[in-house]
């Protein structure tokens, strides 16, 4: 069974993937974000600002439930 940490990271490079983005160094420099950043939220080595989360998401275009999911934290 995969861990949670490659759940949220497959989640994430699919994500971002569906967006046209071929890398994460393109999705990061397209859209302000840093890459090492980046990399810890969604390998779950760090939590997401709150003040970030919401620009991820609109980024991501997905919702903040679907973003917690994805990041094992279930909100209802």
């Amino acid at each position: 069974m995969q861990k949670q940490e490659e759940k949220t990271w497959d989640w994430f490079v699919a994500r971002y993937n569906k967006l046209g983005y071929t890398s994460l160094n393109k999705f990061a420099n397209e859209n302000g974000y840093q890459k090492s950043s980046l990399s810890r939220y969604f390998h779950l080595q760090r939590q997401i600002p709150s003040g970030t989360m919401a620009s991820l998401c609109q980024t991501l275009k997905v919702s903040p439930n679907e973003m917690m999911k994805a990041i094992g934290e279930d909100w209802k």
